[in-house]
């Protein structure tokens, strides 16, 4: 009986200091992160302490004790798949991806250490560890999805990144501090400045949109590219900016099913001049409860594609997140207060 009352302390004392130790080092290692991924040049490892087994131990120790479960579960989100990624044996296997085409045996391999990896540390396969984090029950399986006529092709059409983001944070109540972003080319030069401002950086570069979110409800960076000029360049940076909505508005971090549907809820805003971009999402999540039947040993492979998507093979259980995340956008497209939305849907899952 007394016991219980010193573990509760103890377990509270070390989530303190692991999340005192993240919020000191992730912030700078996101925004170096940012600017090395615009800059094409090497990314910069986690900091150690996102990537300690007993960081994770500390997580899991947190869910113990229900006034800590869910700053426990926020740790787990971070660290879990940075302990599993960052073994050794995962990591120069994943590594193979950049340097051969791969083959569907070394994706059965890598995910093998994955799993060796996950019961060691949760008890689990990595990819049920993942799934259960990010928010993502098991989706139903698929047929293959034909491609979408006109959905890559050039249109001549651009995104007026500065008019969207206003929309955007007067659509979704984020505040004045966010209603101008910081536009900077100087990323792709190695050069990006810290943001003085909370809010939204957008840095252009030629590589594929991204967000990086630096602080979540304080400050998030998105790379882009100088143009978007197809339907799908367009969608994937209204995308990457709906992530940046998403995380501005949630000051302690989102399971990865919300995050993705509050992205997905952005990009449908591309549907309403677009109509080609409503037969492009229906196949995204065909597509993504394909390559989730792959992951989990349904289907195989080499039915879907010649050798593993990059998708599968850096990116474990997101499949599962993005069909369910379409669904939850549906719900949050109705909802009139996105901000308290997000914050029930958090709590629920």
């Amino acid at each position: 009986m007394g016991e219980a009352p010193c573990d509760l302390l103890e377990a509270e004392l070390a989530l303190d200091r692991v999340e005192a130790l993240l919020a000191a080092e992730l912030p700078g290692h996101m925004r170096a992160f940012a600017q090395a991924y615009a800059a094409r040049a090497p990314l910069p490892a986690a900091p150690d302490i996102a990537g300690r087994a007993s960081s994770a131990t500390v997580g899991r120790r947190a869910l113990a004790h229900p006034v800590l479960a869910d700053r426990g579960l926020a740790l787990l989100r971070v660290v879990a798949p940075i302990v599993i990624e960052r073994d050794a044996g995962v990591a120069a296997a994943r590594a193979r991806y950049a340097s051969t085409t791969p083959s569907w045996s070394a994706y059965a391999a890598l995910s093998a250490l994955r799993d060796t990896v996950a019961k060691a540390r949760f008890g689990r396969p990595a990819r049920d560890v993942l799934r259960s984090l990010y928010g993502a029950p098991e989706p139903a399986s698929a047929e293959l999805p034909a491609d979408i006529t006109g959905w890559r092709d050039p249109d001549g059409q651009e995104l007026d990144l500065a008019a969207t983001w206003a929309a955007l944070v007067d659509r979704f109540r984020l505040g004045s501090p966010a209603l101008s972003p910081r536009v900077s080319d100087r990323a792709a030069e190695g050069r990006t400045e810290r943001p003085g401002v909370q809010g939204l950086t957008i840095v252009r570069a030629e590589v594929r949109p991204r967000a990086f979110v630096v602080e979540p409800g304080r400050e998030v960076i998105v790379v882009v590219p100088p143009h978007a000029a197809s339907p799908a360049a367009r969608f994937a940076v209204l995308h990457e900016l709906g992530h940046a909505v998403a995380n501005l508005l949630a000051p302690a971090g989102l399971p990865r099913v919300l995050d993705e549907a509050v992205a997905s809820l952005v990009a449908r805003d591309l549907e309403r001049a677009t109509p080609v971009a409503i037969a492009a999402r229906t196949r995204r999540t065909q597509l993504a409860r394909v390559l989730a039947a792959v992951e989990r040993g349904e289907r195989p492979g080499d039915s879907v594609a010649p050798s593993p998507p990059w998708a599968l093979w850096h990116d474990p259980a997101a499949q599962a997140a993005y069909v369910a995340a379409e669904e939850l956008a549906d719900r949050l497209a109705v909802a009139p207060d996105l901000g308290a939305a997000l914050a029930h849907e958090r709590a629920r899952i």
